[in-house]
């Protein structure tokens, strides 16, 4: 899939060749899968004119600047300063590991000449190597999954350039967060074991929701569901799908995620639209996601959370607020941020562990593949 620009692609002899189109944006050839983990090795042949790069972990959302191609880049560089193997944030941060200080990286980039790369990356470690000399180590917890792409750089350069890549092989490690860990408690799988739920305000009572087709989907106006376990500090994926009801706003596609049934998660209808607290990904009426990374509806999401109970001392007064890290289709939308009292429609804090509530909000949301780890 190509996205972005309109430079040309093809295949010339078992090599993909990228063809400058002048006053163009970056144009990028993506790959259809979205990789987490993985090792990634090509060869490269770049035209000395012509800056390139290798696009991982990367996205294309229409909430982020339009759809425009962002995340972390592999650079081609065969300029002076000779950057090759770089791990530059496209559209988004800038340069995250240039090489100004590896001079040895710089020297192994072969002018004119098919150069070898290595990229692996395993968690928040992204490491690169140019013609088997180490380029990169960044550490870096951004994103954690995306597309891979072949860029060819904008130009205004009449002449045509070219960039060639060749030998191109991927190992898939798999994507961090996905599957359960040891410790976790799996709330819904595929076998549509629902007996970690009940109706909100109904103990013992069987959830009206229906399970179907390997997910289970809110039956509206039946009553919001928790789990009859309750929770303090823990970490929590869960996977949703939300509707379109060709309604407007708050109506379509709105359900959310409750922690301890107090601090909610906005769900919403919402890919496109600028970030707010009450579209998906926000916090409700506290703050935006730092990007709106929805998909649009029909399409699987996922929430990964890192939660902070607040604290109390030995009198019952609250000494530190509640904090959540989230994660929204793999990139950080709240890094630890505070919320200082219970959101909206949320039960009233207190020292006391709570349910995680999935709300009926009276749409049609679909939810898959929860599991949650007690921190403490």
């Amino acid at each position: 899939m190509q996205r972005g620009g309109k430079a040309k692609y093809h295949v010339e002899d078992g090599v993909i060749v990228g063809t400058t189109v002048p006053g163009t944006p970056n144009s990028f050839l993506c790959s259809e899968r979205e990789f987490g983990d993985f090792e990634l090795e090509l060869e490269f042949k770049v035209d000395p004119r012509l800056n390139s790069g290798i696009q991982i972990r990367s996205n294309s959302v229409a909430g982020y600047r339009n759809g425009v191609v962002h995340g972390y880049q592999v650079e081609i560089d065969p300029g002076e300063r000779a950057w090759s193997a770089g791990i530059y944030d496209e559209s988004r941060r800038g340069w995250l590991f240039p090489l100004k200080d590896n001079e040895a990286a710089r020297n192994a980039f072969k002018q004119n000449e098919w150069n070898h790369t290595r990229i692996v990356a395993i968690g928040d470690s992204i490491k690169t190597w140019i013609n088997g000399v180490v380029a990169a180590d960044l550490t870096d917890s951004l994103t954690r999954i995306g597309f891979i792409g072949l860029q060819v750089h904008g130009t205004k350069e009449t002449e045509p350039m070219q960039v060639r890549w060749r030998n191109i092989r991927v190992k898939d490690l798999g994507v961090p967060g996905v599957e359960p860990p040891p410790a976790a408690i799996v709330l819904l799988d595929e076998s549509g074991d629902l007996s970690h739920w009940e109706h909100a305000g109904k103990p013992g009572s069987s959830i009206k929701w229906r399970f179907k087709d390997g997910a289970l989907e809110v039956e509206p106006r039946s009553g919001s569901i928790v789990t009859k376990r309750l929770f303090g500090d823990c970490r929590l994926h869960v996977e949703f799908n939300v509707d379109d009801n060709g309604k407007q706003g708050q109506a379509n596609g709105n359900s959310g995620v409750y922690i301890q049934r107090r601090y909610e998660v906005q769900i919403l209808n919402s890919a496109g639209q600028q970030p707010a607290d009450n579209i998906c990904g926000g916090i409700y009426k506290v703050k935006p996601a730092d990007f709106n990374m929805a998909r649009p509806a029909g399409q699987w999401q996922t929430y990964d959370i890192t939660f902070r109970a607040p604290r109390w001392d030995a009198e019952g007064k609250k000494v530190a607020g509640a904090r959540i890290t989230v994660y929204h289709n793999g990139t950080r939308i709240h890094d630890d941020i505070e919320i200082s009292d219970k959101t909206g429609g949320g039960q009233p804090e207190g020292a006391q562990d709570g349910a995680l509530l999935l709300q009926d909000h009276g749409n049609r949301i679909r939810f898959r593949n929860i599991w949650i780890v007690a921190l403490k």
